[in-house]
């Protein structure tokens, strides 16, 4: 019925999928992947180059390493997961934006371009005209439901398995007790509140004599049937967030950890996209407008390779060793913290210069 109303071409309405995505972003395992997503593009270093040229502009790179543009990549990331989500600009202090604040979803319908007046209606703030454009920005494609709809499924399956598991542990896990006695004794009113107030394990009151109890599981039962019916889901939704499992499981193999990290990569490259393009045609346009001097520049991610300390001084030592030139002491006490002295040239040893043989000798 959620995805009904979603999806209704007439009288759209995310109200209830809404209420279903705040339930199943409550597990860990999705809340984790999709976090895992997220900050592999949070983490990533960005530049604002000129367009002529691609020189870094460091005073303008530094106006974006701000609380309001970090809020904003991440919005724009839960938009893959929730579906379009609105921001409004903060009003600018000292030239730069004070923060932004996301429009209660519920009260958005992306595919009107509105922002309702009142819950449950049609009508309301046109957020892509007007002056309200300048400070609102839809973040996702109008009709996109986000991954969190494929995600429901998967959760509730989850959900109803760790229930049983509970159930189970509940019911077989704890011993059970048993006491026989005359049902019709005055005093089995108080022997059974005895057994209440023992703990949370089951206990029977059984009439002496031939009563058998007994306990019948299913032939060939296993306990692991229910971890299963977790570990399912868990791998399920990691493929639907990260398109693999290995980078948040253990795997079998290197060389399959190193296929699902590529896939990894190629994930956080199509995000780096998704978000580059974000910026430069929805948010630039609301910079300049607002005093931002960011014409004749672009946003870029920084692609330049990193190098560990390690691999750095695996190329000082190859140099070294192979080319026959030397690294100055400089850029070794700069890249790797280490005071050092040149090397003493070695000096040469005399020459030893024989006798001059005696006349007739």
């Amino acid at each position: 019925m959620a995805l009904s109303n979603a999806e209704n071409l007439y009288y759209p309405d995310r109200t209830e999928l809404y209420r279903l995505y705040r339930e199943a972003v409550l597990d860990s395992h999705l809340t984790s992947v999709m976090e895992t997503r997220t900050l592999n593009l949070l983490c990533q270093p960005f530049k604002v180059v000129s367009i002529k040229g691609q020189v870094e502009d460091e005073k303008l790179t530094r106006m974006f390493m701000t609380p309001w543009f970090f809020e904003l990549c991440k919005e724009a990331m839960e938009s893959l997961f929730w579906g379009p989500r609105v921001v409004e600009l903060q009003p600018p202090v000292d030239g730069e934006f004070s923060g932004i604040e996301l429009v209660q979803p519920e009260m958005v319908i992306p595919e009107f371009g509105l922002i309702r007046d009142a819950p449950g209606s049609l009508s309301g703030i046109n957020y892509r005209e007007g002056i309200e454009a300048q400070w609102l920005i839809q973040l996702g494609k109008p009709k996109e439901l986000g991954l969190l709809h494929k995600a429901i499924p998967h959760v509730v399956w989850k959900k109803n398995s760790m229930q049983a598991w509970a159930e189970y542990c509940d019911r077989f896990a704890l011993p059970v007790r048993t006491l026989e006695m005359d049902l019709n004794n005055e005093d089995r009113r108080e022997v059974e509140d005895m057994l209440k107030n023992m703990g949370r394990a089951a206990y029977a009151i059984l009439p002496p004599g031939a009563t058998n109890f007994q306990y019948h599981l299913p032939q060939n039962f296993q306990q692991g049937v229910f971890a299963g019916m977790i570990d399912y889901p868990n791998t399920e939704l990691s493929k639907l967030i990260l398109g693999q499992t290995m980078t948040t499981e253990n795997g079998s193999s290197r060389s399959q950890a190193e296929v699902h990290e590529r896939v990894s990569e190629k994930y956080t490259k199509a995000d780096k996209m998704y978000l580059r393009n974000l910026i430069m045609w929805e948010v630039w346009d609301r910079l300049l407008i607002h005093g931002y001097p960011v014409a004749g520049f672009e946003f870029k991610w920084d692609e330049t390779e990193t190098l560990t300390k390690k691999d750095q001084w695996d190329i000082v030592q190859g140099i070294m060793q192979h080319s026959g030139y030397r690294v100055p002491s400089k850029y070794i006490v700069d890249t790797f913290g280490v005071e050092v002295e040149e090397k003493p040239e070695p000096k040469p040893l005399p020459v030893q210069v024989p006798p001059t043989p005696a006349p007739g000798k």
